[in-house]
């Protein structure tokens, strides 16, 4: 009896620990924690240099208030691991380093010969802290001449818009209907294909003759780290969320699902 006692208790015992070493609702089941960031909203501006050795995990963001909203651009440098660089985000600026998506630049609707649409590793977030407050943030980025060149390539058309140098705000935004506060219980989302990739609008002209014009528009899904673009960054519009839990996972998502019809 008092053996069947100890191995019921060691059963239990394991059980228990395999249900601690889970991973949360909304995260792949399998996958392994690679990343974690908090981004926090504060109400005071912060006033000393915390970039490099003292950066740890966290970001820090003006809170803002509902209907009026604190914006933070979070830079994103690539690197081999994932790092905060920068992060006193109060003075409109911070950055974070990740390493590369593994995903290639396609037109949406086009040839997908030889494009890989699985990322590397998947990003997940939660609003946590009290109830209330929410966030939007949107991926951008600069674009450069290798952009108008990889245009040319795949369409034999005139690029007429966005040009390179032009700032783009991906179409796809993690909106605040998913980065709310409320009372229920926070759940991690998927969110790989709006903060590692940026989907926009793109117009050419197809008439190559002299003085003629035919204008053709799509969608073009850009990676944060393809060479088409610089200087990208999460825009973090704040109106009063104190917490945001982001976790990157060495599973992957395939970001095509995504894609506008």
């Amino acid at each position: 009896m008092k053996q069947l006692i100890i191995t019921s208790l060691i059963v239990m015992m394991v059980l228990s620990m395999g249900t601690a070493l889970a991973n949360p609702e909304g995260v792949c089941p399998d996958g392994k924690l690679i990343g974690h960031l908090k981004i926090i909203g504060v109400k005071s501006d912060k006033n000393v240099n915390m970039e490099d050795k003292a950066a740890g995990n966290v970001i820090f963001v003006d809170l803002g208030a509902d209907g009026e909203a604190a914006r933070t651009d979070i830079y994103l440098i690539q690197g081999d691991d994932f790092a905060v660089l920068d992060k006193n985000g109060t003075d409109g600026e911070a950055s974070y380093q990740l390493p590369p998506t593994g995903l290639d630049p396609y037109i949406i609707g086009g040839d997908m010969t030889g494009v890989n649409t699985w990322s590397a590793y998947s990003v997940f977030l939660r609003a946590l802290g009290t109830p209330g407050g929410k966030a939007t943030i949107t991926t951008c980025g600069e674009l450069t001449d290798a952009f108008g060149e990889w245009i040319d390539n795949k369409t034999l058309k005139t690029l007429l818009d966005p040009l390179p140098g032009d700032t783009v705000c991906s179409l796809e935004q993690v909106t605040s209907d998913i980065l709310v506060r409320n009372s229920s219980r926070p759940k991690f989302i998927n969110v790989t294909a709006e903060l590692l990739t940026i989907v926009f609008e793109v117009t050419v002209d197809a008439d190559p003759t002299e003085g003629g014009v035919s204008i053709e528009t799509f969608y073009v899904r850009i990676p944060i780290f393809s060479d088409m673009l610089e200087n990208v960054y999460w825009q973090y519009d704040n109106e009063g969320l104190k917490n945001l839990d982001v976790r990157f996972y060495d599973c992957s998502t395939d970001v095509s699902a995504n894609d506008p019809t």
